[in-house]
């Protein structure tokens, strides 16, 4: 009797302070579910990201619904694991690869056969056979989603290699807080309680809040909302969570790619913003020197120097278990690579195809 009286005394104050921080989470605009409460999660709503679309998210399991879904005139199926694409097996029985990424990797503007992913795995069986390319693209998600999804649920699935196309959702939604590498010891079971403990995740917040007083981090403007970039998120932040994901994959014996993203936006000026170092870039963007100097838009300015800067990230990161693809002056060679200043026509998708295929596999 006094083993289940202790229980309770200390069982229900916790559930109160998971409950609290629960609300808060949501308060705040984030419709992400503790495990306590998931099980009576019923909410579905449609997915709407940088283009929307009509697909259902489920917010119990934090992924798209199965089904058969329509963008403007191209459909497409979710399968049973919350991913675009034919169904695959846990097992492998295949060389499998893994590709991450936001809405050009899921490949909004493209039929099933035109994705990037889809196109490797032809590419890879016409010249090999025995090949899988698993399309994990999700629309609006970034590299944060991505790690929690690989370490979570998508390492469990053996991959031989993963590729990762994350760039600008990382600006957009990591990219307020600064953050500090996780050691290897503790990384799943921090990344598990971020998704699943709401308590873990406020505090978390709490601790990237303090973090950016006590460095004394000074936002870069951002048109897109009030607390901006944080400075040191573009210079460390970034690169610690990959430096995460090569870490854990290296111990499990799976190889990284990490692709450039390419932004069509004046093309002519890539290569000139291309010969500045990081620090420079960050100082030429307080400044607003693009701006003045080659009459860009607040939006085109942001866009091509973040971009950049975390592209330049990826140059850092050059080990024996990495590979580093840069495919941008191919892509913005020709406008009809895009369908609009970001997101991968059929016709992108395939010189990205290509070009994943020539930097691993040739």
């Amino acid at each position: 009797m006094e083993i289940i009286k202790n229980f309770f005394l200390i069982f229900i104050p916790l559930i109160l302070i998971e409950s609290l921080s629960q609300f808060i989470i949501l308060n705040k605009g984030e419709k992400r579910y503790s495990i306590v409460f998931r099980p009576f999660v019923n909410q579905i709503d449609y997915f709407t990201g940088t283009v929307e679309y009509e697909v259902n998210w489920d917010y119990k399991n934090n992924k798209m619904t199965p089904g058969k879904f329509k963008h403007k005139d191209i459909s497409y199926v979710i399968n049973s694991k919350g991913f675009r694409g034919k169904e695959f097996k846990e097992v492998k029985d295949k060389f499998r690869i893994l590709s991450f990424g936001g809405s050009t990797t899921i490949g909004l503007e493209s039929p099933e056969n035109k994705t990037y992913p889809f196109q490797l795995e032809e590419i890879l069986n016409q010249s090999f056979g025995g090949y899988e390319v698993i399309n994990m693209g999700f629309g609006s998600k970034s590299l944060n989603f991505i790690k929690s999804l690989y370490i979570n649920e998508a390492i469990n699935y053996k991959p031989d290699i993963i590729t990762i196309y994350s760039n600008r959702n990382s600006i957009l939604y990591d990219g307020g807080f600064s953050r500090k590498k996780i050691n290897l010891k503790i990384l799943k079971t921090t990344t598990y309680l971020q998704e699943n403990v709401m308590t873990y995740r406020l505090l978390v917040k709490i601790f990237n809040r303090f973090n950016d007083i006590a460095i004394e981090n000074k936002n870069l403007k951002s048109p897109f909302n009030k607390k901006g970039i944080s400075e040191d998120y573009l210079i460390n932040g970034y690169k610690n969570t990959l430096l995460e994901i090569i870490e854990i994959s290296k111990k499990n014996g799976i190889r990284v790619a990490l692709i450039k993203q390419a932004y069509f936006i004046k093309p002519e000026l890539q290569k000139i913003i291309n010969d500045y170092t990081i620090n420079e870039l960050i100082k030429l963007f307080r400044e607003e020197y693009f701006i003045k100097k080659f009459n860009l838009t607040v939006e085109e300015n942001f866009w091509l120097i973040l971009g950049t800067i975390i592209n330049k990230n990826l140059d850092l990161l050059k080990d024996t278990n990495v590979i580093i693809i840069d495919p941008i002056n191919k892509l913005i060679i020709n406008k009809e690579n895009f369908v609009d200043y970001l997101h991968l026509s059929p016709r992108g998708n395939s010189v990205l195809a290509n070009e994943i295929y020539e930097k691993v596999f040739e």
